[in-house]
């Protein structure tokens, strides 16, 4: 038995189900996110404004989550060293710093003053590069937090599920807020506001979370390959679950349209409609109902991969818009069902001087998955347009099979009963 088990049966009661500093560290998360996800919707035509080309943000983009999967083990590991709140302030100001670059880059090229190459580089190093690597420290860090922070498989459930719920409230909020910033005061307005929210982030971290004075801190921390085999099964699993997440963001505007046969605009908004569907249910479904259903991490994690898996086989021939509200809200359900048992289960697994690395192998596997879908998912809808959905149907069928019949799945949890 792990000393993380031993602990965690131990100081059980000890916990309760109150986890302390979660709720500065949830609002801290939201902020953050919301400076990133403002860019969301404005991405596209300031891109065009400033004469680059598509694929410019699409390396961009690429090579920011590239960065992240390479530099979140580390970030993971130093929190759990340095403590959270001096990772969390770190990462953030960063990124703060970055996207006023970027924000500086932007008006340059407005203005004609950067062209060409050095607009370019300007982009992706201040965008891509250095946001990447600076992003990466929070999610790492906020869950390494939350695991040396709680004593029972239920109270880890929850924590990591508010941790999700927080970059998918800054995802829907960060979308409407950039679009009306940019339709209210041009491209500039929401460039600015974008690291004066991560600063606001920081502020709020400093003011309202508390040092825990060395508790849950290592002072070695162990590294943990990818392929250790305590975790490797849920990782290769969690890879499969966000790959046909990521393809299915981006390929439901063009399934949308060629379904319905609906005009530019009216695509716009019906998949807009659908993916605030879908990003309100996994919201709920992560903060509220998973906490609430006393399953365990594993339970979770198989059942949500189950109603994905449904949502997903009804889009391999949508005919009516009507199956596209069902499959999103389908979605959102199973996704925020399985992202929280995906987060938790492989921590349940580990030492305390391993949770560091842990948070941060999770966080780079799903940042790996956003560097292939969005390329492998665009190009197999140009062979066809079932293409995609059905590989997905695919994957999310291995992923379930391996949760079901692989034996680290199997194994006694921490909670001392078997997951089922």
């Amino acid at each position: 038995m792990s000393d993380a088990t031993a602990q965690v049966k131990q100081r059980g009661a000890e916990g309760a189900n109150r986890i302390p500093g979660i709720l500065p560290l949830f609002m801290a998360t939201l902020l953050a996110y919301m400076g990133q996800m403002i860019l969301n919707p404005i991405i596209a035509p300031l891109s065009r404004e400033i004469g680059l080309k598509e694929w410019h943000i699409g390396a961009t983009i690429s090579l920011a989550a590239i960065v992240l999967a390479l530099t979140s083990t580390a970030w993971g590991r130093i929190s759990l060293r340095r403590g959270t709140r001096s990772i969390l302030v770190a990462g953030m100001a960063g990124a703060a710093v970055s996207l006023s670059g970027f924000a500086v880059v932007a008006w340059f090229g407005l203005k004609g003053v950067l062209t060409g190459g050095a607009l370019v580089a300007g982009v992706v190093l201040t965008r891509g590069f250095f946001y990447g690597g600076s992003i990466a420290a929070i999610t790492p860090a906020a869950q390494t937090y939350i695991v040396t922070h709680t004593y029972s498989e239920a109270q880890r459930v929850k924590g990591v599920g508010m941790l999700g719920a927080a970059q998918g409230f800054a995802t829907i909020l960060g979308a409407l807020v950039g679009g009306s910033l940019a339709a209210f005061g041009g491209f500039m307005l929401p460039l600015v506001v974008m690291p004066a929210m991560i600063a606001v982030a920081v502020v709020v971290l400093l003011a309202t979370f508390k040092p825990t004075h060395g508790k849950g801190q290592v002072g070695k921390p162990a590294k943990v390959s990818y392929f250790d085999a305590r975790i490797f099964a849920f990782l290769a699993c969690g890879f499969l679950m966000f790959t046909v997440f990521s393809t299915l963001t981006t390929v439901c505007g063009f399934l949308l349209q060629d379904a319905l046969r609906l005009s530019a605009g009216e695509t716009a908004g019906y998949t807009a409609l659908c993916m605030t569907v879908m990003g309100v249910v996994m919201i709920i479904a992560q903060a509220v109902v998973a906490p609430r259903l006393g399953w365990s991490a594993v339970r979770l994690f198989r059942r949500g991969l189950a109603i994905s898996l449904v949502a997903v086989a009804l889009l391999i021939h949508p005919t009516h818009l009507w199956v596209f509200v069902v499959a999103c809200v389908l979605v959102g359900i199973g996704s925020g069902l399985a992202m929280p048992g995906y987060n938790a289960a492989p921590t349940l697994r580990m030492e305390s001087r391993e949770q560091g690395s842990v948070a941060g192998l999770i966080n780079a596997n799903n940042g790996a998955a956003y560097v292939l879908a969005p390329v492998a998912s665009t190009a197999l809808y140009g062979v066809t347009a079932w293409m995609p959905i059905a590989v997905c149907v695919v994957l999310l069928g291995l992923g379930l099979s391996v949760s079901l019949l692989h034996p680290t799945f199997r194994q006694e949890g921490v909670s001392g009963t078997k997951n089922s």
